[in-house]
């Protein structure tokens, strides 16, 4: 897969929402993210209540400087998502490093608090205004998703550099509101208080970015919900044969024929899908399978990114659901 190169630089909204799309979408989707272990997680994602997007360079030789650009978000309470704006970050530092990096950044605002910090006037700055951890990743932290995530850092931070999720950390750097760069996209000098707090609706240059944001959901669901698995005591044939005791209880004591059966009980299919990409099982309890094998689907969620239930002949597993087109 090609790595695409984001541009640091400070640029226009249009540009800069084009930009996060795409950068919010390699962390949350598996094929773009090298695997369905280097996602954010599903829960992560679905409790967030904003989202800080950016790309930072940074260079070197007897000191470091760095600079990046890029929108911050927030989830409203009817669960939409507000107008974007726009941020950008300048540092500095001591040291022997040497060379270059460019680096994608999501930071995923996990409490109201967080929100209202990104959202006060001039700057802040990470690890100070606001406490910032490494987010958990991939299919393990789903496991460990079922513990509040209300107790754990204001923001999660991840990143990529080069394409690559990297340990790199922005702490101490001051996140900037770029004011220019909304009046430009929004008309008139709107604050990023007024912008999160969804007083101005999102333009639609930043449709890309919305649509990417909805596709989200808005509420955690797990595979093991059974979304669409029938309850244990739904059992067609008990509940046929319970129907005929019934019909002979009401007749009374009278000897009366069997009704006439209705037809053949129904059998209930469970629903099937193919495989659009080759899927490798790298751990106990994966479902692998090729491009074009048929899916028997088990238990399933209504998020596009999401690990499914399957079954292939004898074999059971979990597996990727935006690997699949259902039948």
């Amino acid at each position: 897969m090609p790595i695409s190169i984001n541009n640091p630089l400070p640029s226009s909204m249009s540009s800069e929402t084009r930009k996060c799309a795409k950068i919010l979408e390699s962390f949350i989707d598996p094929k773009q993210a090298f695997g369905p272990d280097k996602v954010i997680p599903r829960h992560v994602l679905a409790q967030a209540k904003g989202f800080a997007i950016l790309t930072v360079f940074k260079a070197g030789f007897l000191g470091s400087g760095r600079f990046g650009s890029g929108v911050v978000v927030a989830r409203l309470s009817d669960g939409t998502w507000s107008a974007p704006s726009a941020i950008g970050t300048v540092g500095g530092g001591f040291g022997g490093q040497v060379g270059f990096e460019l680096t994608d950044f999501v930071f995923v605002l996990n409490n109201d608090m967080a929100v209202k910090t990104f959202a006060q006037a001039g700057s802040l700055t990470l690890g100070g205004n606001v406490a910032v951890a490494a987010g958990p990743v991939g299919r393990n932290a789903e496991v460990a998703g079922a513990a509040s995530i209300r107790s754990v850092a204001g923001v999660f931070a991840y990143s990529k550099s080069k394409g690559l999720f990297a340990g790199v950390s922005l702490e101490g750097s001051v996140l900037v509101e770029r004011r220019d760069a909304n009046e430009k996209i929004y008309g008139q000098k709107f604050t990023a208080r007024q912008l999160l707090e969804g007083s101005v609706r999102a333009p639609p240059q930043a449709d890309a970015l919305m649509q990417v944001l909805r596709s989200i959901g808005d509420s955690p669901r797990s595979i093991f919900d059974g979304v669409h698995e029938l309850p244990s005591h739904a059992n067609p044939s008990e509940t046929f044969d319970r129907l005929e005791r019934r019909r002979s209880t009401l007749s009374g004591d009278k000897r009366v024929p069997p009704a006439r059966p209705l037809g053949p009980k129904p059998i209930l299919e469970r629903p099937r899908a193919v495989a659009k990409f080759t899927f490798d099982a790298e751990a106990d309890g994966d479902l692998g399978f090729t491009k074009g094998e048929i899916i028997t689907v088990i238990k399933q969620t209504e998020l596009e990114t999401d690990w499914w239930v399957g079954k292939i002949g004898e074999r059971e597993g979990v597996f990727p659901s935006n690997y699949v087109q259902m039948l």
